[in-house]
């Protein structure tokens, strides 16, 4: 055979596996975008980014029975009325700028969630009771400052309902109605405050009771008996 053929034969391979390797790489790294958006549309919440329900019961899925948990259940007072009077777009803007504070004062050992209009959780791990008072307080404060959202000047409070758990068996809907109770018993004390459930449980007028939404929330979480898995979600 002549070599001049037989040297054009071994280039025309080599470019083959080139081009193969490069549509290869191009295919794999598309379908990681595509993963990584499924994955974002799945567990994000698209007007706050922050993490939604989906993203809060794979990530107790994930972690209960290893460790206590302390959780805040933060509900905006006047957020409804702002939203009514200036429409949903300036809410939406109003609720992206509480959602920066939320992110600001959060670490490793925390998560913020969305889980609805105006209600957010955050979920704290290796806490201290102490300091889970005091964040609630600087994210009281943080929450309560003026806004000026094109050029309309705003201003709401949260009331926050706080509770504790060291140990990790405790299910998921208890700990919300309990954080849920909390909370509301924040807004009886005047709002812009914080209450913490295991405190009021001890007075004499304490009353449990479990509020529509935290038993729908509830009743769904339960029905979901296997959720689906999406490997390398580092963020939770």
């Amino acid at each position: 055979m002549n070599p001049l053929s037989i040297s054009l034969t071994a280039l025309l391979l080599i470019g083959l596996t080139l081009a193969l390797w490069i549509y290869t790489l191009i295919f794999l790294h598309s379908v990681m975008m595509e993963r990584n958006l499924l994955r974002k549309l799945a567990y994000q919440d698209p007007v706050t980014g922050l993490f939604n329900r989906n993203a809060l019961e794979l990530f107790w899925k994930r972690s209960n029975g290893k460790e206590g948990f302390a959780i805040m259940y933060l509900d905006l007072d006047g957020f409804k009325a702002i939203n009514d009077t200036y429409g949903h777009q300036i809410g939406d803007k109003l609720l992206r700028r509480v959602s920066d504070h939320l992110l600001q004062v959060t670490n490793s050992h925390q998560k913020a969630f969305r889980i609805g209009g105006d209600e957010f959780l955050l979920i704290m791990k290796d806490y201290d009771a102490d300091q889970v008072t005091v964040l609630a307080e600087l994210l009281l404060q943080k929450i309560s400052v003026p806004y000026n959202i094109q050029g309309i000047n705003l201003q709401v409070t949260g009331s926050i309902g706080i509770t504790m758990h060291p140990s990790p068996k405790k299910p998921l809907p208890s700990l919300l109605k309990e954080a849920d109770i909390a909370m509301y018993q924040a807004k009886e004390m005047g709002r812009n405050c914080y209450a913490v459930y295991q405190r009021i449980k001890q007075r004499p007028n304490f009353r449990s009771y479990g509020t529509a939404r935290v038993i729908k929330f509830a009743a769904g979480f339960r029905k979901k008996t296997k959720i689906q898995s999406i490997q390398q979600m580092a963020t939770l």
